[in-house]
Formats: C-alpha cells, sequence, structure tokens
C-alpha cells in the first residue's frame, strides 16, 4: 500500500539512491545490540534510568535476570502520547527527576525520544539511548510495538532453525 517500505524502496531506486553500509543505518540497528544477552550482562550492577510510560519492575528485572544481571533500574515515568510536541513544556520537571549517578538512561517517547534522549544525555552527562522496542520487550509488551521488530528474533529465528 501507500506509504510502505518498499514504496519507499522504489522511489530510492527510481531516483538512482542505494542504500549502502556507508550511508544509511537504520535507527534501530541498536536494537541488535540492546536484545542481547551480552548487552544484559554488561548492565549487571549498573544502575540504568528508564524513562518511559509504562514499566513493569518485576518483568524488567526478570529480563535482565534471564542473562545472570541484575541492575538497578529507576524508573521516571513520561507521558504515554504527545512527547514530540510537548517535550519543552515537560523537559524541566522529568529531567529534575533524572538521578545524577546512572549509568544509562533508556528512552522510550515514540517519535519523541530523541530530544528526551539528548536533553538527559546532556543533563546527566551518561549515554541516552531510544531503545523503545527493548523496553517494550523488558516489559513484556512487544504489542505495543505492533509485534516483534527486526534485529530482535534470535530466539524466534534459532527455534525455527532447529527445526
Amino acid at each position: 500500500g501507500e506509504g510502505t517500505a518498499l514504496s519507499f524502496l522504489d522511489s530510492l531506486r527510481k531516483n538512482g539512491i542505494a542504500l549502502t553500509g556507508l550511508n544509511y543505518i537504520p535507527f534501530y540497528v541498536v536494537y541488535a545490540y540492546l536484545a542481547t544477552p551480552v548487552f544484559r550482562r554488561a548492565m549487571n550492577n549498573r544502575r540504568i534510568c528508564i524513562a518511559t510510560s509504562d514499566f513493569d519492575e518485576q518483568s524488567c528485572l526478570r529480563w535482565f535476570a534471564e542473562a545472570d544481571s541484575a541492575p538497578e533500574l529507576i524508573h521516571i515515568p513520561i507521558p504515554e502520547s504527545c512527547v514530540a510536541t510537548r517535550w519543552e513544556s515537560m523537559a524541566p520537571d522529568i529531567l529534575a527527576r533524572l538521578p545524577g549517578n546512572c549509568d544509562l538512561c533508556l528512552v522510550g517517547a515514540g517519535i519523541g525520544s530523541l530530544g528526551v534522549c539528548v536533553d538527559a544525555a546532556q543533563a546527566r552527562h551518561i549515554p541516552a539511548i531510544d531503545g523503545g522496542h527493548v523496553l517494550n520487550m523488558m516489559n513484556g509488551r512487544v504489542d505495543k510495538s505492533a509485534g516483534p521488530r527486526l534485529y530482535t528474533l534470535r530466539r524466534e529465528a534459532a527455534a525455527s532453525h532447529d527445526d
């Protein structure tokens, strides 16, 4: 249908634009790392700020525990909608709640995540990553992402490969 990835790729082809590793990396490629046991183990005994609307602490802790990791998770609630259009007005309150001694901030704010990431990183001098889908995985809410995403399918791919 209109507006699909295929129509986008067709438009690039018609205009002689080739996507290569030299000029394009999809924003969600970071999920390839965030969804791995390697990332989870690297977060063991770390303080992670989770800035998102939904937070199921027990589900998130189980997700890390599957990789023998036990980080400290600090949830900073942000609204589920309108972050992209209202971030400037809500930023002071949310940024004031970010602890100063975290090792990482994972952000799930939809299209507004970039602004949250930039401001959180600058305010607390820590990496801030848009990990929305991975946060949904951690919370047991992949349904919020309308299903699985590219780069996060390792278990499913391994299981089907064994058949």
